[in-house]
């Protein structure tokens, strides 16, 4: 019992069976015991019970020390087995211990706080920031070994103390304890000892307070991973335990994360640190465990060949196998071919995509037909390259390129390109960046430009019908061999057809790909994407009133042509070679090469599906829309024409008008409107200079301050041929017409039906609402032509439907705009000097035919105004002034239509120009 020995300063039971543990009688026993070396021993040390709280109640007033001289304490491999307050605390208040030491000796649990301790002061009350004395000499804590969970504060001495913690199996650290560490160089050594918060840590790496090496210094093997090593001299660890994730890799033929790694598996490999799963050998070929490379993948065939397992040079792979090419008639000039894929010999071709062997192309022109592709030569197609492909024609037992691909279509692409980007961005900017005003000034330059976006669609339908005309001279039943083909425009118009077929004609996509899916794909498309855009408008019209039909109108303006044409062409059939000779039934269809006119079964029976519903549409239904806006307009707008102004006083310079009604009462609150509307019509057709406006209770009166001499306007060939009381008769009938325009662009702006919203763009491009009839028949008349081109005598009844219109509008004058009228009506007529100038190969004529609507919009640039446009500027400016009118003021207007080099300098007009 050492308790006996009062005197005793040194004692060594190392490597002994001694027992034993500390209890209460250890108080004031053995003061100058200075070294206790108990190492190996069976000594468990630690008290427990009520021993422990015995040793563990300190007072300041009363402070019992046990061990007061206490200097070394080595437990090294002792049973202590218990947590590590019951070891330390009862150590606390020693003074002098210095080198404790407890590894392997089953410590466990958290370590109590040294520094800042619960103590109770001379006057009875609790302390919780006590610094023991043990943790200001304490130079060495040695606890490695054991099972310690939790280190909350450093209690050894500042500048020189060590701590170890080695081995122990996982432990977390207070917050900020690592870098206190640090700060004051105390040695934490954590190596074997797993962190469960890595935070700290990780913030430390990223701020350089800890470095690790640049290169992975150590490597395990066995567990099949590298680490890089923490470099310091106060925190040491082991970079596997301490930060895994961020310090280690996987070696070459192991995959997973950091530490955590797993040999590849057979028939994979890794040839890279840190890759997270192993990759796989290519496709027939094996591979050992733990295969480090690619080369360790063995192929079942051949050998590898960029990654692959592939034949060797002058051979293919045929059914697992590598033969020969030779024998197969393949070229393979390089490793690693498949029979499948190699390139067939010069004058050898495949009977089918994906064929193992080639076979001898037909002469003539083998070497041409047959150059030793994939495809077969440029224009040819089909079984043995026999038939030509899209867009070539068969001559003299050789295909002849249709539309060539060079330069200038090249650079047309890109203008057309270019184009498109410059009108959609003049679009955006025109909708997104201009200010929009109530009423913008007019000028003669936003009259023309007005006007142009009308005149526009016309020249469109023109040049996208004249280049459907073109086809009258490819024809075999024309009378002379076609000059479309001496006109090297034509490809490039057609493009404006704006059809899918068009644009790969375009483009050549036919060159690019496989010309017969290319074909096919885009004849089927052609007629149908026109008709799956109005289906979209029909779902944007859920989204706003108006706005879907507004839409699928524009998208007939611009698509209607080409897709009737596409449809036609379909279903028409090329029965003729290219000499004329009948191909009976091996006859294919125009736009789909590859299929024959007697096939009625599988892909020609949903062509015919195609075709036929296509034809429908364009024939039947898209007319049957535009017959029902043309109902729906004419009974929303019945109003418009049950009154008509009434004009009294009967001088030059003065006029009264009052409303006269047909039929009913004209509602209280529509009455100004419609005399506003009046008198701007009685103004623009009978009325120049300064006139001054009164909106009076009933009546509207407009009194000369300043009149002109009426200009002639447009040619007008009924009043060439009348007298002066005839003239006068057909000025009133003009006035009532645009008064009655003015009052339908009133009603329509007042309108909620979704299809006079949508429309009314359409309809306010004619004269009188009504007109809109015209635009149905136009519709007609474009079908008719495209339909009338495949047929026999085709060119005949082309120029019969183009003349015919011509007269009709000419005659009808339908539109607003009577330069657009003269537009439309000489476009038609210029249709059926085409038709004679591409079945006669007169190219001259084509040309001016299609040049002469050009010339006739340049000449009308020179005058972009009429009477209705002046009449409609007349009404909106006096609309502003509805309220002033209402205080019964008067209005003064400058009535004049605008001209190029009339009235320079007086740009920003209303009226003539200015309202005032």
């Amino acid at each position: 019992d050492i308790t006996k020995f009062y005197r005793i300063q040194q004692v060594d039971l190392s490597f002994t069976r001694v027992v034993g543990q500390l209890t209460a009688d250890w108080k004031g026993c053995c003061r100058l015991l200075r070294s206790l070396r108990l190492q190996n021993s069976s000594v468990q040390f630690a008290p427990v019970g009520k021993d422990f709280g015995d040793l563990t109640t300190f007072s300041m007033a009363f402070p019992e020390v046990i061990l007061p001289n206490l200097r070394y304490l080595d437990l090294t491999n002792c049973p202590v087995n218990s947590p590590a307050k019951n070891l330390l605390l009862p150590l606390a208040m020693c003074k002098r211990l210095t080198f404790l030491m407890a590894s392997g000796s089953g410590v466990f649990g958290a370590m109590p706080q040294l520094k800042e301790g619960i103590i109770y002061a001379s006057d009875g009350r609790r302390r919780d920031d006590f610094t023991f004395p043990m943790a200001t000499r304490l130079l060495l804590l040695d606890l490695s070994y054991n099972n310690v969970s939790w280190l909350s504060d450093l209690p050894v001495l500042t500048g020189a103390g060590r701590m170890l913690f080695r081995e122990n199996h996982q432990i977390k650290l207070s917050p900020g304890l690592l870098a206190r560490a640090l700060e004051k160089h105390i040695i934490l050594d954590l190596r074997g000892t797993k962190l469960s918060n890595e935070e700290e840590a990780l913030q430390l790496l990223q701020e350089g307070q800890l470095q690790t090496t640049d290169m992975y210094a150590y490597r395990d093997e066995i567990a099949g991973y590298t680490c890089k090593d923490v470099v310091s001299t106060i925190v040491q660890v082991t970079s596997s335990r301490f930060l895994p994730e961020t310090l280690c890799k996987c070696l070459p033929g192991w995959h997973g994360h950091g530490a955590t790694c797993q040999v590849c598996p057979a028939n994979k490999f890794s040839d890279e640190m840190g890759l997270g799963t192993c990759k796989s050998c290519p496709a027939n070929s094996t591979a050992p465990e733990g295969s480090t490379k690619l080369a360790h993948c063995k192929c079942d065939f051949g050998n590898l060949h960029n990654g692959t397992c592939s034949c060797d040079k002058h051979h293919a792979l045929i059914k697992g196998d590598c033969v020969l090419c030779s024998k197969l008639h393949l070229q393979c000039n390089t490793s690693g071919v498949s029979a499948s894929s190699a390139l067939p010999e010069i004058s050898f071709t495949r009977l089918q995509r994906s064929a193992e062997e080639a076979h001898r192309c037909l002469p003539p022109g083998e070497l041409e037909r047959c150059p030793g592709n994939h495809q077969c030569g440029l224009g040819y197609d089909g079984t043995l390259c026999a038939t030509c492909a899209a867009g070539f024609w068969a001559k003299a037992g050789r295909c002849r390129p249709c539309a060539e691909m060079n330069s200038t279509s090249i650079w047309y692409a890109v203008f057309l390109g270019v184009a498109a980007l410059v009108v959609a961005a003049f679009l955006a900017y025109r909708h997104v960046f201009l200010p929009r005003q109530v009423a913008p000034p007019v000028s003669v330059k936003s009259l023309l430009q007005k006007l142009i976006t009308l005149q526009a669609p016309v020249l469109l339908q023109m040049v996208q019908l004249w280049s459907v005309l073109s086809r009258l001279g490819r024809s075999s039943s024309s009378p002379s061999g076609g000059s479309s083909q001496s006109l090297p425009e034509v490809p490039y118009l057609e493009a404006l057809q704006l059809t899918t077929t068009e644009l790969q004609n375009s483009l050549n996509l036919q060159c690019a790909f496989n010309a017969e899916t290319v074909r096919m794909l885009a004849a089927l498309s052609s007629p149908v994407a026109p008709l799956l855009l109005l289906a979209c408008c029909a779902a944007l019209e859920l989204y706003r009133a108006g706005f879907g039909v507004s839409m699928a109108l524009k998208t007939l303006t611009l698509l209607f042509i080409g897709g009737a044409s596409s449809a036609s062409e379909l279903l028409s059939c090329q029965s003729v070679d290219g000499d004329g000779e009948s191909l009976g039934d091996f006859a294919f269809r125009k736009a789909i090469r590859h299929l024959r006119c007697s096939e009625t079964d599988g892909v020609a029976f949903w062509v015919d599906m195609v075709g036929y519903s296509s034809a429908l549409a364009y024939g039947v239904l898209i007319p049957l829309f535009l017959v029902g806006l043309m109902v729906r307009q004419y009974f929303a707008l019945q109003e418009a024409r049950l009154f008509y102004a009434s004009a009294e006083g009967g001088t030059p310079q003065h006029v009264t008008l009052r409303l006269q009604t047909l039929h009913g009462q004209l509602p209280e609150e529509a009455l100004p409107k419609r005399l506003l509307a009046a008198v701007a019509a009685h103004m623009a057709v009978h009325c120049r200079g300064k006139w001054l406006v009164q909106l009076q209770d009933g009546y509207i009166s407009a009194t000369s301050s300043g009149g002109e001499e009426i200009p002639a306007d447009h040619l007008d060939l009924m009043k060439v041929v009348a007298d002066a009381k005839t003239s006068r008769n057909i000025d009133v009938l003009r006035s009532r017409r645009v008064a009655e325009m003015l009052t339908e662009r009133i009603m329509l702006e007042e309108a909620k039906d979704r299809w006079l919203i949508g429309s009314q763009a359409l309809l306010c491009k004619y004269m009188l609402c009504q007109d809109v009839w015209m635009h149905l028949v136009m519709k007609l008349f474009a079908v008719a032509l495209v339909s009338c081109v495949s047929m026999s005598d085709a060119w005949k009844w082309a120029i019969a439907f183009s003349l015919g219109m011509a007269v009709l509008v000419g005659a009808c004058q339908p539109y607003m705009w009577p330069q657009v009228s003269q537009l439309q009506s000489l476009s038609c007529f210029c249709l059926a000097l085409a038709s004679l100038a591409f079945v006669y190969d007169c190219a001259w004529l084509a040309r001016i035919a299609l040049l002469a609507p050009v010339l006739l919009l340049l000449w009308q640039v020179l005058s972009p105004d009429c009477t209705e446009a002046l009449a409609e500027r007349l009404y909106q400016e006096l609309q502003l002034e509805l309220p002033k009118f209402q205080r019964g003021e008067g209005h003064e207007v400058i009535v004049q239509q605008l001209r190029f080099g009339r009235g320079r300098g007086r740009d920003d007009l209303r009226g003539r120009g200015r309202l005032e």
